[in-house]
């Protein structure tokens, strides 16, 4: 594991969580530092989402630390988590399909008392010609800008994005692969990502994770483009 810990934003330590008598993770340790884009691969059942799930608060640990901005947040709840500047966007792409656009931000913005959006729609402008339609009715990668423009409200210092490309088409692949490079200029990301070419470009760190454990850990660059990360699924 790579030692330099300068800027550490998060650190996840000899974590384990269990859902009643089934143990899902497995003395699990991370970390993200800050200015970075950290991606984690692995097959489905891995343990990724239940990872993210606990950084964020939504459920609880059996053992380990998490640590965010250097203090401990494993006991706080899921909105105390956000509060502190830890946002995380789930994997199913869920909005308030019977509000409109710009009701949904308004929400966000009613919960961090950030109504400044235009310095998070800039990255996805065309949902500014979709502010009065209904989020039920936006595609699966428009409810993905949105989400994301959401949890950008309030100025996180780190995202967690669980499988943001997933079933989407290439073009819109592609547009939130050139957003994440933006996005990353003033906010730390983690994600969660099945896409390995597009980890391959975006990703500053790689973590491989199998039956719960983290088995591996690419670092240097040139590792990261081959996809050497790929032999440890």
């Amino acid at each position: 594991m790579n030692a330099d810990r300068t800027n550490t934003l998060l650190n996840v330590s000899d974590l384990e969580v269990s859902y009643q008598k089934l143990k899902v993770l497995f003395g699990v340790s991370v970390y993200v530092k800050k200015g970075e884009n950290v991606v984690l691969v692995g097959r489905n059942g891995a343990g990724k989402t239940t990872l993210f799930r606990t950084i964020a608060g939504f459920i609880k640990k059996g053992k380990g630390n998490i640590v965010y901005k250097g203090k401990e947040i494993d006991r706080l709840e899921a909105y105390e988590v956000a509060q502190r500047g830890l946002k995380y966007i789930p994997q199913d792409k869920q909005v308030f399909s019977d509000l409109t656009v710009r009701e949904n931000l308004e929400l966000g913005s009613y919960a961090t008392k950030d109504h400044e959006w235009d310095t998070v729609l800039v990255h996805f402008p065309k949902l500014k010609t979709l502010l009065d339609r209904k989020a039920g009715n936006l595609s699966g990668g428009e409810r993905q800008m949105l989400l994301i423009t959401m949890a950008l409200l309030g100025r996180p210092e780190l995202v967690l994005m669980d499988e943001p490309t997933e079933g989407l088409a290439p073009q819109l692949v592609k547009e939130l692969k050139d957003a994440f490079k933006e996005i990353n200029r003033h906010t730390t990301l983690f994600i969660i990502e099945q896409n390995l070419p597009l980890t391959a470009e975006v990703a500053d760190r790689v973590y491989s994770m199998k039956e719960g454990k983290i088995v591996a850990e690419t670092t240097a660059r040139d590792d990261i483009k081959e996809m050497v990360f790929e032999k440890y699924l």
